[in-house]
């Protein structure tokens, strides 16, 4: 598989790393290409990747183009699209937001693909939603299920979920809520180390219990909530404080902010 990134930031290394280390591809079949000289040549002499002076080069030699640019710099970057030949080639759009469309729209008939590694994939445990465009051929799926599927958890799933997976898989909310108990266990008397071990014991072996019951979270409170006793106690405080609501509402707050960011371009592709 030959592979190139337009854009060799921090998505582009932690991608490049799990191809090269799964055997996906070989460092010297990884093409770059970036406006930053210094990021290159970083990129090369670490990695080994094939750096690319010109997008053409790096668009020619690659079977999959990797657009990993901010989701600020996407639009004036796919407008440059055109003047290159994508054919027998697929597109990943790889920034927040961006929908497939404004692809489609400046490279007409191309096979595009849209995905988001959240940051855990950069050590293999991260959670990818992939979506494609009917010129994405059955072959061209199976190359990027493997690809993602190097970073974690790869799920196909339509465009119209993309946004939500965004938000779903987003770590900050997760993290807020570790710190939470970090924190508790300091109010309650325990020292910062200890209570960092134990918070992150906790959670570990909550998830592998969750992990042998995975449709099944519900019945996993159940069993933890003896009538009159001290988890009762503790759910019914959360319930009190609307804790579920406000999870709900962080993660619909996640999807709106991407949702909007992605119907703002569509809008604009509509008038063009």
């Amino acid at each position: 598989m030959k592979i190139g990134f337009m854009g060799s930031g921090a998505i582009a290394e932690i991608l490049s790393q799990k191809i090269t280390a799964s055997g996906i591809a070989k460092p010297s079949d990884i093409y770059l290409y970036d406006v930053s000289a210094d990021r290159l040549a970083y990129m090369s002499e670490k990695y080994g990747l094939t750096v690319c002076c010109e997008p053409k080069d790096m668009i020619a030699a690659a079977d999959y183009v990797f657009m990993c640019v901010r989701s600020d710099n996407a639009i004036d970057m796919a407008k440059t699209l055109n003047a290159y030949d994508f054919t027998g080639k697929t597109i990943v759009s790889i920034s927040s937001g961006i929908p497939m469309a404004l692809y489609e729209n400046n490279v007409p008939g191309a096979a595009v693909a849209r995905a988001l590694p959240n940051p855990p994939s950069r050590i293999g445990h991260g959670v990818i939603a992939v979506a494609f465009n009917s010129k994405v051929s059955e072959s061209q799926r199976a190359d990027l299920m493997k690809i993602f599927g190097a970073m974690g958890t790869c799920l196909a799933l339509g465009e119209d979920k993309i946004n939500a997976i965004t938000s779903l898989t987003g770590p900050a909310p997760v993290y807020a809520f570790f710190q939470g108990i970090v924190e508790s266990a300091l109010l309650l008397g325990i020292d910062h180390k200890t209570a960092a071990k134990m918070a992150f014991g906790t959670v570990e072996g909550c998830l592998k219990v969750w992990e042998n019951n995975i449709d099944n979270i519900g019945g996993l409170l159940a069993e933890t909530s003896t009538p009159g006793g001290i988890s009762v106690r503790q759910l019914y405080n959360l319930e009190q404080n609307a804790f579920k609501a406000t999870v709900k509402e962080c993660y619909e707050e996640g999807f709106l902010r991407t949702k909007a960011y992605s119907d703002g371009i569509l809008e604009m592709l509509s008038k063009e």
